[in-house]
């Protein structure tokens, strides 16, 4: 549509351009022909009336010009002398009367009331509208004076006077302008008509061989695009939209073709990635095997590690206890001491079977025993534990403990293992004795408020590129190889459970600083942060 108002617009104007440009030159023409014919009509006058003028016969004169001014197309003929008295006129009204010599007829050849040079014939015509609102064309005739006219008493010499006086000829333009406009108007129609075949001409070949083949193009370009890869564009010519039809038909067959190929390829990979997958399946299955049984030894690893702890005092007690009842049997004054070392050894062998239970629990990730306890009580149940190997090692044990520390929603059993276990490693660091600082505090405030356990000890330290990986399985920095790596992570798992954090600061030669911090309100997880899953803890529980 754009192409079409496009090539109207055009052709309106370059024919609108064109129309009025052939209408004025033939209005042009016909004017000047119209003034050619006035000039012959005047000097074929001028001529006629030149033997009466000569012999003075005025009324013959005056009839041959009043049957010339009757004549159709005539407006009026007069004859002006010298004085610019009108001597005779078509029009009797005119007669005697002096016309204006400071009219446009006049000017041309009269300044004021002298006569100039007598101008060429084409520049004594004039065109002005009559009355009648139509257009007349005046032509001015100069009457010369002859040698044959003069004579005494008549008139003057030709050297004293040229020009006797004028004839003035005046034609009607009114049939010329109305075939004017009435030829104008069929030309314009013609032209209109041959504007509208040529802006239908036009707009029919845009429809057909643009409008319609880029449609065709259009819609099989959507086809392709929404996968309807088998249409194909009708190529109706070798224009360059047919050239293009074609390219898309091409592109269309050769994204057909990689399609299959793809859906081929895509086949042929299912069937090996099924074999893969198989494949996989069997090497998971010995993997899975074989981290059973790694499993099963790191858990037999940390069963004996922490079950250690609490025998090496069922073991010290029950030495004791031999000593204390000899060969004569225990002293009066020792049984209340022997009653407590026995109930020592009675909960430590209760503690080895919730440590049993509890690792455990933690193997497959069952749920803890939860409740509220006092810090304080149980880091004093656990140094109790630890108390004679410290009079052994001649360790200095201070303490710090704050009276309004809040109740934990914790695990106790769990708790106390993870303490011991940091304070076992904090003896063991000071083999040839020094201090042991214990204090506990709170931090935060209202539901934020949290217990913080600080555990210092003098020993040989920790080197600072090696504090990252305390906490990861089987890594130990204890010389003689005792240790098996499991202690604090084991640790660092129990206080993660409670939603707590565990942070080192060490420094060799100066001894290692250990503060667990565990959040008042906080909840045991059921979970480690990446625990096995129900399959594979249903496995450990099968194998231990």
């Amino acid at each position: 549509m754009r192409l079409f108002a496009l090539i109207a617009v055009i052709t309106l104007a370059g024919l609108g351009l064109l129309a009025w440009l052939v209408v004025d030159l033939h209005t042009e023409h016909l004017e000047h022909e119209t003034v050619r014919g006035a000039l012959r009509l005047s000097d074929s006058l001028a001529r006629s009336m030149r033997q009466g003028m000569l012999e003075n016969r005025k009324d013959r004169v005056y009839e041959m010009m009043q049957d010339v001014g009757q004549q159709p197309g005539i407006e009026r003929l007069r004859m002006i002398n010298k004085r610019g008295q009108v001597t005779f006129s078509s029009a009797a009204s005119e007669r005697g009367q002096v016309v204006d010599m400071q009219a446009e007829a006049c000017t041309r050849c009269h300044v004021g009331s002298a006569p100039v040079a007598l101008p060429a014939g084409q520049e004594l015509t004039r065109i002005f509208g009559a009355p009648g609102g139509h257009r007349v064309v005046g032509l001015i005739t100069p009457v010369y004076n002859e040698a044959a006219c003069a004579a005494p008493g008549c008139h003057l010499s030709p050297e004293t006077q040229h020009v006797l006086g004028v004839m003035d000829l005046q034609l009607s333009l009114a049939d010329i302008d109305q075939t004017v406009a009435v030829q104008n108007r069929n030309f314009l129609y013609l032209v209109y008509l041959f504007m509208l075949i040529i802006a239908s001409t036009c707009g029919l070949f845009v429809w057909r061989f643009v409008h319609v083949p880029v449609h065709e193009v259009i819609i099989g370009a959507e086809r392709f695009g929404s996968g309807q890869l088998d249409h194909r564009i009708a190529v109706r010519s070798r224009t360059e939209i047919g050239r293009l039809a074609g390219a898309l038909n091409q592109m269309a067959a050769e994204l057909s073709r990689a399609q299959q190929q793809l859906r081929d390829w895509a086949h042929t990979l299912e069937e090996r990635v099924e074999e893969k997958t198989r494949d996989l399946q069997q090497a998971q299955a010995r993997l899975v095997h074989n981290e059973k049984m790694a499993s099963l030894g790191a858990l037999a690893a940390v069963v004996a590690h922490e079950i250690n702890n609490p025998l090496s005092g069922v073991l010290t007690y029950a030495k004791l206890l031999g000593r204390m009842v000899g060969e004569r049997g225990p002293a009066p004054e020792r049984v209340d001491s022997m009653k407590r070392y026995l109930q020592t050894i009675e909960t430590e062998t209760a503690r080895c079977g919730n440590i049993v239970k509890n690792l455990l629990e933690f193997s497959r990730q069952s749920g803890a025993v939860t409740g509220e306890a006092n810090t304080n009580d149980i880091l004093e149940r656990t140094l109790f534990l630890i108390s004679h190997k410290l009079e052994l090692q001649e360790i200095k044990l201070t303490r710090e403990l704050a009276e309004d520390l809040p109740l934990l929603n914790c695990d106790p059993d769990q708790i106390q293992q993870a303490l011991l276990a940091v304070l076992i490693n904090a003896v063991e660091a000071m083999p040839d004795g020094g201090r042991l600082h214990v204090a506990t505090s709170v931090s935060g405030a209202g539901t934020d408020r949290q217990v913080v356990i600080q555990i210092s000890d003098t020993g040989v330290g920790i080197p600072q590129e090696l504090i990252g990986r305390l906490f990861e399985p089987f890594f130990t920095t204890k010389q003689d190889k005792k240790g098996v790596g499991l202690g604090l992570s084991v640790v660092y798992g129990i206080v993660r459970r409670h939603h707590g954090r565990i942070d080192v600061r060490s420094e060799v030669g100066h001894g290692t600083t250990f503060v667990v911090t565990l959040p008042e309100h906080g909840t045991v997880e059921r979970e480690l942060l990446a625990g096995p899953t129900e399959t594979d803890a249903k496995a450990g529980e099968n194998g231990n």
